[in-house]
């Protein structure tokens, strides 16, 4: 991988595999319509289009992460042009009407074969490459303007340089790590960034009420009102699309393509969901009343003061604290445990690559090879700590996706895991919350699907996975993360090398459920919010409809002044309308998870089966037939309903059809 281009010559290469793949498309599509097969025309444009991902998207992966201000302007552009490049693939009338005579004249090599002719009719279906002239080129231009919008918002929100002065005296209590990211300021007291990397240790342990508010409201208003104008610019090209494209709603459109199909039984789930567990909401920040009145804090308690008081319950009541909790979680050593944990259980082997060869000095590459056959299977690379104009979130990213090359091989997939885990004291490992444990754990999982994907083709391939599943075999991962033999094998006290002692680890387990209520009402808001924005008529207003709906669906008031819809990435970063998609999923991820449970958390039979069954077949097949082949059975709600703590009102089970339906 080539990470020390120019800009001139990241525009260079990323121009001459656009311009490759449109020669080599209009080639292939030169032969008469009545001539055109699966194997001389849809197959070769999928080679064409999966070369030219397999050029672009690294260098567009580049505008999240590189240090170079240059270098990201020009992996921006590249993004802005492949964007145009495949929106226009995507609405060509010509493939869609090859794909559409594949599957009608049918005779299919191989299952994977039909589903690649399948995916590329519903997708350009959806893409409007059946409509007429005029209204493919009005649907191509909003695709392209709504890609820009979603694409400055990231951008804002990444260099979001949010920061809060606070007076010398509020920096007591405050963990030795935190306080040696803080700068002293011009005008007295210290100057903190404001992200995600900063916000919970603030958050817990601040014990000033005014600076715990202070830092909420910057916090939420991160990306500013220009970003709440892009949102609201794209709900109106959304809304737009969707009746172009034929459907009544941006979220019916958007479900069109996912397991859940129907935005009304979505709404009804996340309903279910929220009011079951919304008195519990109200008992757990009701439970906090009397030490914040000792504290001097109105109650009933807000969001900003709930970190903090509930960090004290766990203290008072639980005798467990988070900052002894992460003196046992060094990060060298959980990443290096984690490792270790999904070699076991996926038979894989972990190799660090040393000088790394990345687009950042502090970024770590790890060859994944096989551990029974030593056959290589992809590159992975940990981008773990903050920088200046960096993604702000953590997630994972597939940076160069794989497939079957011509002469049986693959291609080599690289994958990134991206965070902003806290910064170490100067000359001391960075030390981590359980928190930041799982999440690691969780986007692992999402690392590992895209190197353990076995599809012959990209678009049947990872990157492809119904977005409402796409959750589930990291969620399930998660699972792992309270089990003690893991959490053990996990952890080592930064001074002792002793690995968490039973005690500790039982408190952890017992707290585990403390806040079901608030997480998962706080979740629901935010799945209901992301589908009654697109669900309703475009001049909604997007910060007035979250400050009427966050009372109301949660535990918490709203303070004034606070843009938080400017900060919702997932708004505008693929999960609009899909936001639902981390609770639906997590019906299937626990229920996957009772195999291990039943037959052993580190047994390589079924990490093989969950390997074979669930990763390599990736989208070639619908994701209730890839269950079904795992459990034996259609997947049920029992474990989803313990794990949010749901009594379910009677046993329902999830039927094994393409719609995946819920009720």
């Amino acid at each position: 991988m080539a990470w020390n281009l120019t800009p001139p010559e990241l525009i260079t290469r990323c121009q001459t595999a656009l311009d490759s793949a449109a020669a080599g498309i209009a080639r292939t599509l030169s032969r008469p319509a009545s001539d055109r097969s699966f194997d001389n025309t849809l197959q070769p444009i999928e080679e064409q289009i999966a070369v030219a991902m397999t050029v672009t998207t690294p260098l567009r992966f580049l505008y999240l992460v590189s240090p170079d201000a240059a270098v990201r302007d020009s992996a921006t552009e590249c993004d802005q042009r492949a964007t145009a490049f495949f929106v226009q693939v995507g609405t060509d009338p010509q493939i869609y009407a090859a794909a559409k005579r594949s599957l009608e004249r049918g005779a299919f090599r191989t299952a994977a074969d039909k589903q690649l002719a399948r995916l590329y009719v519903e997708a350009g279906r959806r893409a409007g490459a059946g409509l007429d002239s005029a209204a493919r080129l009005e649907v191509t231009t909003l695709f392209q303007q709504l890609a820009d919008l979603q694409r400055d918002y990231s951008i804002a929100l990444a260099k979001d340089s949010s920061r809060l002065v606070i007076a010398a005296a509020d920096t007591a209590g405050l963990p030795a790590q935190f306080r040696s990211v803080m700068t002293e300021s011009s005008g007295g007291g210290y100057s903190l960034r404001v992200n995600e990397s900063t916000f919970r240790d603030f958050e817990e342990n601040q014990r000033s009420a005014d600076a715990r508010e202070r830092f909420y409201v910057v916090y939420n208003n991160r990306g500013g009102a220009a970003n709440i104008t892009r949102l609201q610019r794209a709900l109106v090209i959304r809304d737009s699309l969707a009746h172009l494209l034929g459907f009544p709603t941006w979220a019916a459109y958007q479900l069109d393509g996912k397991m859940a199909k129907d935005p009304a039984r979505v709404v009804t789930f996340l309903q279910t969901i929220d009011s079951r567990l919304l008195e519990r909401a109200h008992e757990e920040v009701a439970r906090l009343g009397a030490d914040a009145q000792r504290g001097g804090t109105p109650t009933p308690v807000s969001r900003w003061d709930f970190f903090y008081y509930n960090e004290r319950y766990r203290r008072a009541r639980y005798a467990l604290d988070n900052n002894v909790l992460r003196q046992y979680f060094p990060v060298d050593h959980v990443v290096e445990a984690v490792l270790g944990v999904y070699g076991d259980l996926l038979g894989l082997r972990f190799t660090e690559i040393k000088p790394a060869s990345a687009w950042a000095p502090d970024v770590r590459e790890i060859a994944v090879a096989d551990a029974a056959s030593g056959r290589a299977l992809g590159r992975l690379y940990l981008d773990l700590y903050p920088r200046p104009d960096k993604y702000g979130h953590f997630a994972d990213f597939t940076i160069v996706p794989t497939r079957r090359l011509s002469d049986g091989s693959r291609l080599m997939p690289s994958t990134a895991i991206v965070g902003n885990w806290p910064v170490g004291e100067p000359g001391k490992p960075a030390l981590l919350t359980h928190g930041d444990v799982v999440v690691f754990f969780h986007e692992f999982g999402h690392a590992m699907a895209a190197v353990l994907d076995a599809s012959p083709y990209l678009t049947t391939g990872s990157m492809g996975v119904r977005q409402d599943f796409v959750e589930a075999p990291s969620q399930m991962l998660e699972n792992w993360m309270w089990q003690p033999a893991i959490l053990k094998r996990v952890s080592r006290h930064v001074s002792t090398g002793q690995p968490l002692p039973d005690t500790l680890i039982q408190r952890m387990i017992a707290l585990k459920h403390l806040n079901d209520g608030v997480s998962w009402t706080s979740q629901a808001f935010l799945a209901l919010y992301d589908m009654t924005l697109h669900s309703s008529p475009p001049a909604i207003d997007v910060s007035a409809t979250w400050a009427e709906m966050y009372p109301r669906t949660t535990a918490f008031r709203l303070p004034q002044g606070v843009l938080p819809a400017a900060s919702f990435g997932h708004l505008m970063g693929g999960y609009d309308a899909g936001y639902y998609g981390y609770l639906w999923s997590r019906v299937y991820a626990q229920d996957m998870f009772t195999r291990f449970e039943r037959e052993g958390l580190l047994n390589a039979a079924v990490g093989r089966a969950y390997r074979d069954d669930v990763l390599a077949p990736a989208a070639t097949e619908e994701p209730d037939v890839l269950v079904h082949r795992f459990l034996g059975r259609n997947v049920a709600y029992d474990a989803f309903y313990r794990d949010v703590g749901i009594t379910p009102k009677a046993k329902k089970t999830v039927a094994n059809k393409t719609s995946g339906s819920q009720e």
